[in-house]
């Protein structure tokens, strides 16, 4: 846990925020899957906010994607991309892991929902994710389909 400013104010450079969590999250991605990649097109505008807790969205939406991912064979992407039209940067992170159920969709963003529970989860890692996401002026998506993975990407704007 560190001591972090509540200013939003910082502009951040999203791959950097990416390679720290990944970084914080080495030893979990190296026992989730043999095939971890980060791709980013092109240079990216920075975003505003601060950087702990975005890195802090990184690491909520990574962990899911390696506990999601029972097979070691199955791939875990990361991708940093501009949508220039509408002055957005973007990251997702696409895992191939066991999906989540349709009729569960609707739940994931509500604090406490968690279909881990017997494995420790609380349901609090999307809840609070999506609210870092909003806090920064941006947005949580989360596509998935079951035994197929889940794509969540998140949408900032840039500076």
């Amino acid at each position: 846990s560190r001591q972090e400013p509540d200013n939003l104010d910082q502009r951040i450079d999203l791959r950097k925020v990416v390679d720290a969590a990944c970084l914080i999250l080495s030893n979990l991605i190296k026992k989730s899957t043999d095939h971890f990649s980060i791709a980013q097109d092109g240079e990216l505008p920075y975003v505003k906010g601060n950087f702990q807790r975005l890195e802090q969205v990184v690491i909520n939406l990574l962990t899911n994607a390696c506990q999601a991912t029972l097979d070691h064979s199955k791939p875990i992407t990361v991708a940093l991309f501009e949508v220039k039209e509408f002055r957005q940067v973007c990251f997702e992170i696409h895992d191939h892991g066991e999906g989540i159920k349709p009729e569960h969709m609707k739940y994931i963003m509500n604090p406490f929902f968690t279909t881990k529970r017997r494995s420790g989860g609380t349901g609090l890692g999307l809840a609070i994710t999506y609210n870092i996401v909003k806090d920064h002026g941006g947005d949580l998506k989360v596509e998935s389909s079951p035994n197929e993975g889940t794509r969540a990407v998140v949408t900032l704007p840039a500076v």
